[in-house]
């Protein structure tokens, strides 16, 4: 048989070969380059999911609000307090974060807070006011009654991080039912069921791509735009979705889907305030409803979850109407849906908007407190720490004391401008509010209206303070009871001494008129300047310096008579300072603004305990005590005892500055004490005196704080005696000029002839008790 001729491989035959050998390399080549690009992405997505750490500021909390029988509290000041921690007011049987209010009797909600000390739970409690008061307090059953409910506090502040970024944190715990589903249902209804993209959306969008001849749609599913969210731009572009397409199913695949959806619900860009993105719902409910998510109705869920598409677009707070419609387009999804009913849906689309009312930043409300915190928390913490690491910092201030000196302060000082046409506008003021015992400030006002970063008067305007020195060198006679009690008489007449200058100093009383021999308790008690230089010429400057510095002050002290009547500069907070040792017999106890801090899980950091020194022995400061209750009692701050006889005894101290630059005044009662100062920024002259400015800032604002007697029972180192008209020696009710004062028991005078006393000797024991 002939053999069949071996077929020819043609050109064309070997161009197929090698074009089909080399587009498989190629596409091996691609395939693999796809794997490796996958890999890469993978491992980054991951990598950076694993970690989810975003930039929290840290947060700084006012003290909370704690109730609990004999409370002093306003009604009116508890609603205000609820109304800025975003509670509603509700008819009856109140739910979280609402309360009922019928005449004397209260219901509140409380929505429950982790604090740094323990975790307070959300309750239902009943209370009754009688007499600005607190009478009873009661929980839902009669064995579950608290002793005491704290409120959550209130955020006062924070310190942002550099990537103008915000956001509160919500755990999957936290996000409710009808929002999980509602949120679903608008933006990703096959979430559950498909592996990070959505064939049927992203079919729909490329059929409206290409009728728009463009890219106007996405089909992206919640966890693309998670990863559109936390890993790319907002390019629209073909490179782009695939690179979110392919993260996507990453994410997918490691986590699940309510990993995915607790992430989701925290990164999601919802607005902006300011220079500061609000992410996540968590904030957003606080930032358009000023309430957490939790607490939302439907109609408000719907109106966040329909911001989603266009925050700025949909801004309640700028376009209403049309915010509206959309949050009317999502209530509509939710009916079809079957996520609401019909009934519901008519319910909640007529509704109208109910935005939060106010500010939203508190900061500007509290700056010049703020400031103050900032700077005690440099001392303890990298500004990265606080930027970045979600801290919470919980303080000393108190609303109610803080509302009650702005108030006072708005309303006093246009008052005191009115009465001097010349002033208006020129007049500055700071305000401080303090425990009288544990020093923790209640209130700093840095000025007559707060702005944040503005000059911060409590702390840093440094100012003669005139009269308010005059206890200190009291204080330092009395502790030397050898030589002065209170009735220790003094010379109150025209005095003149030579300088080391060779100048004259002749100081005045600012009446001009003189008492001549008069008793230390009544010195105080009228401001006289000659007694009080005649005192300090016999203890001397370097003394009263050396009582200045035990107590607190670290600044310089001028060495010249001058010193006696206040020719030396003091801050409003260095003033607190030092009147908080009498206030707290004798013990120094440094002023507090931070209690503690906790880390973002609320694990303690640091706690800010009390720092006690005694500095003053237990007799002086009673005695300094008594001499400033004489001053409100008869002296230059009597207005204080007409206006609160009920809360008597009361102490203070007015000070007026030369030209009448600077009025102080500093009071305290068995609880608070308030640093008052009122003048001019230029130091010019401002026309009033202690009693005529500061002072009546301190009554208006103590009017609503609420005033306590102090405790003036004698420690066992006082007693009480007559004594002769000079302090010298012991005497008898019936001795003319005598009187009856507390004196130290290291040293009691001897006892005194009385021409009054038919038997010429007055006998030494007396009995220790108050006329």
């Amino acid at each position: 048989m002939p053999r069949t001729p071996p077929r020819r491989t043609g050109p064309t035959t070997r161009y197929k070969k090698l074009a089909i050998f080399y587009f498989g390399h190629l596409a091996l080549w691609l395939f693999l380059a796809f794997i490796a690009y996958w890999a890469w992405l993978d491992h980054k997505v991951i990598a950076a999911f694993e970690v989810r750490r975003w930039d929290l500021p840290a947060r700084i909390y006012a003290a909370p609000l704690e109730l609990y029988r004999g409370l002093r509290l306003r009604a009116s000041s508890l609603e205000q307090v609820l109304q800025m921690l975003g509670y509603r007011k509700v008819q009856t049987a109140p739910g979280p974060g609402q309360y009922a209010a019928r005449d004397l009797e209260w219901s509140i909600h409380t929505r429950g807070f982790t604090f740094s000390d323990s975790t307070e739970s959300s309750r239902r409690v009943t209370l009754r006011f009688d007499h600005n008061a607190i009478s009873d307090l009661a929980g839902e059953r009669a064995e579950l009654s608290p002793g005491l409910v704290r409120l959550e506090p209130l955020e006062i502040g924070r310190v942002h991080p550099e990537s103008f970024e915000d956001r509160v944190l919500l755990s999957r715990g936290e996000l409710p039912a009808i929002f999980k589903r509602a949120l679903i249902a608008v933006e990703d209804r096959r979430f559950y069921s498909h592996i990070g993209l959505d064939a049927f959306g992203l079919l729909r969008a490329v059929v409206v791509n290409i009728r728009h001849g463009g890219i106007s749609q996405g089909g992206s599913t919640l966890t693309q735009q998670l990863v559109k969210n936390m890993y790319l731009d907002s390019e629209r572009s073909l490179v782009r979705k695939f690179n979110e397409a392919l993260m996507a199913v990453s994410i997918e695949r490691r986590y699940s889907k309510e990993d995915i959806l607790e992430t989701y619900c925290n990164e999601v860009f919802l607005g902006q305030d300011g220079n500061r993105a609000v992410h996540g719902f968590g904030l957003a409910a606080r930032f358009y409803f000023g309430r957490p998510l939790n607490e939302l109705s439907v109609p408000e869920v719907a109106l966040l979850i329909g911001m989603i598409r266009g925050p700025s677009q949909y801004n309640p707070f700028k376009y209403a109407a049309r915010a509206l419609a959309r949050r009317n387009v999502v209530l509509r999804t939710l009916r079809d849906e079957g996520v609401i009913s019909d009934a519901e849906f008519t319910q909640y689309s007529a509704s109208v908007l109910t935005l939060r009312a106010g500010t939203w930043s508190a900061g500007g409300r509290y700056a010049a407190f703020l400031d103050l915190v900032r700077r005690q928390l440099k001392d303890d913490y990298r500004e990265s720490d606080l930027q970045t690491g979600g801290l919470k910092v919980f303080t000393t201030l108190d609303i109610v004391a803080h509302e009650a000196a702005e108030n006072a302060l708005q309303s006093v000082v246009p008052a005191l401008e009115r009465g001097h046409p010349k002033l208006k506008g020129e007049l500055q003021a700071a305000v401080i509010v303090t425990d009288a015992r544990t020093a923790d400030i209640k209130a700093l006002l840095g000025g007559r209206s707060e702005e944040a970063g503005g000059f911060n008067r409590a702390l840093d305007a440094k100012r003669q303070i005139g009269s308010l020195i005059k206890p200190f060198v009291y204080m330092t006679a009395l502790a030397n009871a050898a030589r002065f009690n209170v009735a220790t008489e003094l010379s109150d007449a025209p005095h003149s001494w030579q300088g080391a200058d060779g100048k004259m100093w002749t100081p005045k009383n600012y009446d001009g008129q003189y008492s001549g021999p008069v008793q230390i308790q009544n010195a105080l008690a009228r401001s006289l300047n000659s007694a009080t230089v005649d005192l300090g010429f016999r203890i001397g400057t370097e003394a009263v310096g050396q009582t200045l510095h035990r107590l607190g002050f670290d600044g310089t002290i001028p060495n010249y008579p001058a010193l006696f009547l206040g020719a030396i500069d003091m801050s409003p907070y260095q003033i607190a300072q030092l009147y908080q040792v009498i206030a707290n017999d004798g013990f120094r106890v440094p002023l507090r603004a931070i209690q503690a801090v906790v880390d973002s899980r609320n694990q303690p950091i640091k706690r800010y305990g009390l720092r006690v020194t005694r500095v003053l022995d237990a007799p002086t400061a009673f005695l300094v005590r008594y001499l400033l209750t004489r001053v409100v009692a008869v002296g230059t701050a009597h207005s204080l005892a007409a206006e609160f006889p009920a809360a008597l005894p009361l102490a203070g101290k007015t000070g007026t500055t030369n030209d009448t630059r600077d009025s102080w005044f500093v009071g305290f009662s068995g609880t608070d004490l308030a640093t008052v100062w009122i003048g001019r920024d230029d130091n010019q002259v401002a026309g009033l005196t202690g009693a005529t400015g500061a002072l009546r800032v301190w009554t208006e604002t103590m009017k609503q704080v609420g005033l306590t007697p102090i405790n003036m029972v004698p420690p066992d180192s006082i007693a009480w005696h007559w004594v002769i008209p000079d302090g010298t020696g012991l005497s008898t009710a019936d001795c003319p000029g005598a009187t009856w004062v507390p004196l130290n028991k290291s040293f009691i005078p001897s006892p005194s002839y009385c021409a009054g006393n038919a038997a010429g000797f007055v006998p030494f024991s007396q009995p220790e008790i108050t006329p």
